[in-house]
């Protein structure tokens, strides 16, 4: 396990940088690039090209023979589907050009990343736009060009094939061999203009007259209405094929919501319960709150009533009990996040003063009543959230989903984790005011589980799992599993634990199977989750000698039961968090989420795979490490360090807004706004003091993005977040106008050659996906002594691309952590920072003062 370092206590404060910021103007480096010419014939390309989509757009129904229904707002058109030409060896993959003409009504609907790195995408063509790019083509195959460039090469020169298409190229859900009636999520395009969802309410006119259910609950997200529909895949195709150009995809509602929900075998223990409870002192009414959304919970039990704030159900007829048949499961969440796993807590003789209270949103029904619809998980969802915030209002609260689905891929957002990531943005539905920046929305933090592999044959258990829906949530913190638990003295000597001490937990799933240049890093951090036991046929499954141990729904019968995977990972986070909170209110929970992952630390099998002996790096390429890390997240979070510095291991912190970008001087465009520096109060002396000692930087950037739902956002990461920000470091050979001057002409931002780069775990060339961005740097401390500015700095986002929506000059939050960590070396560094702070201030108060005020 991950600790503090050694040979120094933990009892400083953390030291806040944020009044250092100095904001310039920013404009993004362009990438001069020489066009490398990718067709040889580029009259025949065209002519082809010509050819294809002749044949994909057919003949214009006679008017007496057309089904497909005007919509105000969109023009009739057809569906075709392109395909990208294969990329180079070294090409991370050919994208989809900008094929985008709005003002012919041209649009991509959806694009798609294939497994041979090509992408494919359905565009609508509306029928009276067919000559302009006939045209367009033409224009791109002309021999005879003079002097001048080829038009249009960007946008053609990629197109491999052009095909006719239909509804169902739309899909995003396989069909079964049987047609059964199901729900469906129809992602309908909303306008600029004053009436947003005029298109999706005429496409719901047309389902009414096919006959369908449509659901009264709607999820909005800025280009998108999504609305859910009964009926038979061949049905909603059907009417879906009357409606080209309106829908951007079609997909079946999230399946089944799958808990580890078996809690047979409680332990049973009154004895130890009252014991413990004996020495809990209740929660004081001012402490903050873990929310937990889950089954419901025993209220009466005595290990969660002392610390239990309220309870409340999203439909107050399914009462706020535990309820069967999965009873068990938000009782032993309740539990965890309260105490964290009892192993601990039971057998001593401490006690415990509660240092945050927990609460209890039931949102799965219970027996007896209508299970809920697949098509509301992210209703629902933000429901829970809106019932526990009307009934206790203005309280310090972060939440807690142990839930997930295997139904959808999480390759790119769906409806449930675009719902998850408007509820922590502060963007649901009715949060945004037209005049309240983003900067002042509320903010909420979620931890939620990443899924799990449920045991079985062991080939197939340690094989890679995807994590599941919706832990690709960009703002949520997803949750996986490592585990301590490697209990031997079961008295059954053919089973032993799989997983060994402190390695990654079998039950953990992750993202190493997803695109790492269109998907976030998930997890981000592991707790325990518990092991499994394999018997001699090479069978593996959960056993109690090592589970966690937590609250049991049956107070009477078994107070305490067994709990594993990533439900108790996701719980033991809960209690983090609350316990981070208590320690440190007032902060944001960007904040919360930076310091989490900033404390975490790999255990040592896990550590062995990234560092080799010394301070480097295994000679891994950064692909083999964003693998890695997409595995095993950036480690266990620590809570001692999480809360504070040592002399040896400090964590500088910021927490600040900044502008992105603003609108041109005619408003019909918007470009970048504005960079964040901050000269960072570097212990240089300390640091060239210990020379070639090895020391550790970890930089970690938060912030939320509001999601835009759209048919092109899984392989778009800017068209999905409302914007996006990166970091720069100052090079060790740089001046601080050479860096300011680089971030505005540097090209494409890389790095000279050489071991600049080789200290960091992944650099620059290598940001994922995802609004929270971390990465290390392991080297030499007098190298690091240089590093002494650091820039934030935007990137693309729709608040600059989608003018339509007004949002160019929107303001918005992040936060920022630094720290410096010189294990094993009796150095003070946070001395020679608190002085350089203290010189900073006393600048400033002279400076204030003006001639003649005090020296």
């Amino acid at each position: 396990m991950p600790g503090n370092v050694e040979g120094a206590a933990r009892d400083l404060p953390h030291i806040s940088i944020t009044r250092w910021r100095e904001s310039a103007k920013y404009t993004y480096p362009k990438t001069r690039r020489n066009h490398r010419e990718r067709r040889d014939d580029y009259p025949a390309h065209a002519q082809s090209l010509l050819d294809q989509l002749a044949a994909a757009l057919g003949d214009v129904p006679a008017a007496g023979a057309d089904d497909r229904v005007a919509i105000n707002g969109l023009k009739r058109g057809v569906l075709v589907k392109l395909d990208t030409m294969t990329p180079g060896e070294r090409a991370k993959a050919t994208k989809v050009p900008a094929l985008d003409f709005p003002g012919q009504g041209i649009a991509v609907l959806k694009s798609e990343r294939m497994e041979d790195r090509t992408e494919k995408a359905i565009l609508f063509v509306p029928d009276d736009a067919r000559g302009f790019l006939n045209s367009r083509l033409a224009a791109y195959g002309s021999e005879n060009l003079g002097n001048h460039p080829r038009p249009d090469v960007d946008k053609f020169e990629v197109i491999e094939t052009i095909q006719d298409a239909d509804s169902q190229s739309l899909l995003s859900s396989q069909l079964s061999d049987d047609d059964p009636e199901r729900w469906w999520e129809l992602w309908l395009r909303r306008s600029d203009n004053q009436q947003p969802d005029a298109i999706a309410n005429a496409v719901i006119g047309v389902i009414n007259q096919a006959g369908l259910a449509v659901h009264a609950d709607r999820l909005r997200f800025p280009d998108t209405v999504i609305v859910f529909v009964r009926g038979t895949s061949t049905t909603v195709l059907a009417m879906a094929n009357r409606v080209h150009g309106a829908i951007t995809d079609i997909r079946q509602a999230a399946g089944n919501i799958e808990l580890l929900l078996d809690q047979e075998g409680g332990l049973g223990q009154h004895d130890l319960v009252k014991h413990y409870a004996d020495r809990v002192t209740a929660v004081e009414d001012n402490a903050p709150v873990v929310c937990i959304l889950d089954t419901g919970v025993s209220a009466a039990h005595p290990l969660i009533a002392p610390g239990l704030a309220g309870a409340w159900a999203v439909d107050e007829n399914w009462n706020v009990d535990d309820h069967a048949p999965f009873g068990g499961h938000g009782t032993g969440m309740a539990g965890l996040v309260l105490h964290g796993d009892l192993v601990g807590p039971l057998s001593d003789n401490r006690e415990v003063a509660l240092s945050h209270a927990a609460e209890s949103v039931k949102f799965l029904p219970p027996q007896g009543f209508p299970a809920t619809e697949p098509a509301r998980w992210g209703i629902i969802t933000q429901s829970a959230i809106a019932v526990a915030e009307t009934e206790r209002p203005n309280v310090a609260r972060s939440f807690c989903i142990a839930t997930s689905s295997a139904h959808f891929s999480p390759e790119a957002p769906s409806s449930w984790s675009g719902a998850l990531d408007q509820i922590c943005a502060g963007s649901m539905v009715g949060e945004r005011l037209a005049n309240v920046s983003a900067k002042d929305h509320p903010k909420r933090l979620v931890v939620v589980a990443t899924g799990n592999m449920i045991g079985g044959a062991k080939a197939e258990v340690l094989q890679h799992h995807s994590l599941e829906d919706p832990s690709q949530s960009w703002n949520a913190l997803s949750i996986g599993g490592f585990t301590a638990k490697v209990d031997l003295s079961v008295e059954e000597p053919h089973l032993v634990p799989l997983a060994g001490a402190n390695e990654k937990s079998p039950f953990s799933c992750g993202s190493q199977l997803l695109p790492p240049d269109l998907t976030p890093i998930k997890p981000e951090v592991l707790f325990e989750a518990g092991n499994m036991m394999v018997d001699s046929a090479d069978n593996c499954d959960w056993h109690a000698a090592v589970s966690l141990v937590t609250t049991g729904k049956d107070v009477a019968n078994e107070p305490l039961t067994p709990f594993w995977a990533t439900s108790a990972a996701t719980g033991m986070a809960g209690n983090f968090v609350g316990r981070l909170n208590a320690a440190l209110p007032d902060l944001w929970p960007e904040t919360y989420r930076a310091l989490t992952v900033h404390s975490a630390e790999w255990p040592a099998p896990i550590r062995s795979k990234f560092i080799g002996r010394g301070r480097s790096w295994k000679t891994l390429t950064k692909g083999a490490k964003q693998q890695l890390l997409r595995d095993v997240g950036y480690g266990v979070p620590d809570l001692t360090r999480a809360i504070a510095s040592a002399k040896n291991d400090v964590t500088l912190f910021v927490e600040s807004a900044i502008q992105p970008y603003v609108a041109s001087a005619d408003g019909r465009s918007a470009v970048f706004n504005e960079v964040h520096f901050y000269a960072l109060p570097w212990p240089r002396a300390a640091l060239e003091a210990l020379e070639n000692a090895s020391v550790t930087m970890r930089i970690t950037l938060s912030y939320f993005i509001e999601p835009n739902l759209t048919g092109r956002a899984s392989t778009r990461p800017d068209t999905y977040r409302s914007f996006g920000l990166r970091f720069a470091m100052k090079k060790r050979t740089e001046t601080a106008n050479e860096f300011r001057r680089r971030l505005s002409t540097f090209e494409g931002e890389r790095e000279e050659a050489g071991k600049e780069t080789d200290y960091w775990l992944l650099g620059p060339q290598a940001v994922q996906a995802g609004s929270l961005h971390c990465d290390l740097w392991r080297g030499p401390a007098i190298d690091l002594a240089r590093h002494d500015l650091i820039a934030i700095y935007p990137v693309g986002g729709w608040w600059k691309s989608h003018i339509g929506q007004r949002r160019m000059n929107d303001v918005a939050r992040y936060a920022l952590g630094i720290s410096i960590t010189a294990p094993d070396q009796d150095v003070d560094l946070y001395s020679e920072i608190s002085a350089e702070i203290e010189a900073r201030i006393a600048v400033e108060v002279a400076v204030a003062a003006g001639p003649g005020g005090p020296v």
